[in-house]
């Protein structure tokens, strides 16, 4: 009996080492756009993407009650750990009370559309290992275009275009290999094939923050839609009507 009581107990210490005494373990597998759950202390993997993620805690939970009135909706704040390519960054993701929409927060190009469980009820505390964050990473689809309009500019000259891709400012990142076609506050859009001026004197202007001389927005992708024109000299660019911030 007493050699069965130490196997039970030894037994118990591995279950609890292999689930964690403090919220889940083991690692979940998802894919880009696709809903999973973390418990505390639980990371996901993404397919594909050499992205982790790992929820470390509620640091805050100040959501109104679903069974009260309140002057203020409150707000929840949850603490993750983003790992890619051998680098670690800790982030807070804050979500409103009174809602059951999905927040979203951006990294490195992903979004993070995310939602936390249990909802507060107003006499009922929520234990720290009982918080669940849902999460969806999405990442935008970078079009293939602009190389081909590099390499034939006559054969889109005039025609319309909607590009996707990062925001390099002043050719922050030298892909151009040219100078600004038209001002020198022409600025550089890059997608999956190359990299190519778009006329500060466009009718749609940058979005509000960006600014073209900081390598920290070398990362927000844009959805560009204008016209190319062709340079006298044979260089082409875009002549933006309407510029969308994505991420």
């Amino acid at each position: 009996m007493w050699k069965y009581s130490l196997y039970l107990v030894a037994l118990l210490a591995i279950v609890l080492t292999a689930f964690g005494c403090g919220g889940g373990s083991g690692t979940v597998q998802s894919r880009l756009s696709e809903e999973f759950s973390l418990f505390r202390g639980q990371r996901a993997s993404i397919a594909g993407e050499n992205l982790e993620i790992r929820f470390q805690e509620v640091t805050e939970d100040s959501r109104c009650p679903s069974n009260v009135t309140c002057i203020w909706a409150g707000r929840v704040t949850c603490m993750v750990e983003l790992k890619q390519a051998g680098s670690s960054y800790r982030m807070a993701l804050t979500e409103s009370g009174l809602t059951s929409e999905y927040s979203k927060e951006t990294y490195e190009g992903y979004e993070l559309a995310f939602h936390v469980t249990p909802y507060p009820v107003a006499g009922q505390k929520i234990a720290k290992d009982e918080y669940r964050l849902h999460l969806i990473v999405s990442k935008p689809q970078q079009t293939g275009i602009l190389g081909s309009v590099i390499a034939k500019p006559l054969s889109f000259k005039d025609q319309d275009i909607t590009v996707v891709g990062y925001y390099r400012g002043w050719d922050l990142l030298h892909e151009t290999d040219t100078s600004p076609p038209v001002s020198r506050s022409d600025w550089v859009l890059k997608d999956l094939t190359g990299a190519i001026y778009v006329s500060a004197d466009s009718e749609a202007k940058v979005p509000e923050g960006l600014r073209p001389g900081s390598p920290e927005d070398t990362g927000v992708i844009l959805e560009v839609k204008g016209v190319v024109r062709v340079t006298e000299a044979g260089q082409p660019y875009i002549e933006a009507t309407n510029i969308e911030r994505l991420f």
